[in-house]
């Protein structure tokens, strides 16, 4: 009789297909991330669209106003602002939840054997719910104000799964150092809280100058948030050298990330 042999950090082929085989548990748990982000509040749902549309509203006083910096073509700048803050959020949720997937799972995981993995993939899936409710509300107010989608919008799944693929594999490259030590607990969220006025989210990329244009494009964020905001935006201009620069840093994470989080998880119930 053939035997399969289940190994948490196996090098044969049963783990990539006890991904599959346990796909339900990654819907789970992203129904479970939902449910309990909202449950109980008195507004609900209406959390994941009041929450971005306040944040617009600051960051278009701030930089728009205050600063006097100007959208991409015809665009408003509140649009501008709003459509650059969909791939961050999901990008920023995904590397603060993934990073820390060995701590806040340890429980789980200390109980049961699935493929680890799934509970970083299971956080992703809700904050991407996330993100497709913020897409709905940025359609209502493009409609609103007459600025009407490009055909060029139809690439927006595909750009935003390249948002969400850098911040979890950005994750699964840092879980793994967060599980040795754990002030990467209070590093990452200071971090992404910097990071965020560093990226394009509540300004173009035309606003850099061009001496600065290389180094600021070393930034895993900015091709992929300029690249989601070109799709979203009409008249805004591509940004080829920060979106090559974005998909090396894609599969570097990948590729590292992967390797450091099966890693960790061999020893992580000893650690944790």
């Amino acid at each position: 009789m053939r035997k399969t042999v289940i190994e948490p950090n196996g090098r044969n082929l049963q783990y990539w297909k006890d991904i599959w085989n346990y796909r339900e548990l990654a819907y789970n748990l992203a129904k479970r991330d939902i449910t309990v982000r909202y449950k109980q509040t008195r507004i609900g749902l209406g959390w994941a669209i009041i929450a971005p549309i306040i944040n617009m509203i600051v960051s278009t006083f701030i930089f728009g106003t205050l600063a006097g910096l100007s959208s991409d073509g015809s665009a408003p700048y509140f649009l501008m602002v709003y459509a650059g803050s969909i791939p961050w959020n999901i990008f920023q949720k995904n590397v603060a939840q993934t990073s820390s997937t060995f701590i806040t799972n340890a429980d789980l995981m200390k109980k049961v054997y699935y493929p680890r993995i799934l509970s970083p993939v299971g956080a992703c899936m809700a904050s991407a719910f996330d993100a497709l409710v913020s897409m709905v509300v940025l359609l209502v107010m493009m409609l609103v104000v007459g600025y009407y989608p490009t055909p060029r919008m139809l690439l927006f799944p595909f750009l935003l799964f390249l948002n969400a693929a850098l911040g979890l594999f950005l994750g699964l490259f840092l879980s793994s150092f967060n599980v040795k030590w754990r002030d990467m607990a209070q590093i990452v969220p200071f971090a992404l809280s910097v990071m965020q006025y560093i990226c394009p989210v509540s300004y173009s990329i035309s606003s850099i100058p061009d001496k600065y244009r290389l180094i600021y494009s070393l930034n895993p964020a900015t091709g992929m948030i300029s690249a989601f905001k070109w799709c979203i935006l009409g008249d805004m201009k591509f940004d080829p050298l920060s979106f090559i620069v974005a998909v090396a840093w894609l599969i570097f994470f990948a590729v590292f990330g992967i390797i450091l989080f099966r890693k960790t998880e061999r020893n992580f119930v000893d650690i944790v």
